[in-house]
């Protein structure tokens, strides 16, 4: 099994991955928004608007990179106790 990351690379890696998320689900906004734009004028036979789910599901693609880019920098796994009582 690998050796874990150092704290500083895993730090390094986290700002990576939440950057990268952060970009790519800026560019995949303004796609959706040409989309939706297309879709308003053109109709829903437009290439531009059918195209719109793939970008919807992008941006959830995006959105769990980021998360994963910040779980990975706070570190360690957090376990959560099932019988507290607390919300989630």
């Amino acid at each position: 099994m690998a050796t874990p990351l150092p704290p500083a690379t895993r730090r390094l890696v986290g700002l990576l991955l939440m950057l990268s998320g952060g970009l790519l689900g800026v560019g995949l906004l303004l796609k959706v928004c040409v989309g939706a734009y297309n879709w308003n004028t053109v109709g829903y036979q437009s290439p531009t608007a059918l195209k719109l789910t793939v970008n919807l599901v992008g941006l959830l693609a995006c959105g769990l990179l980021m998360r994963m880019g910040l779980r990975m920098r706070r570190g360690g796994r957090t376990v959560r106790d099932t019988d507290a009582d607390e919300m989630l």
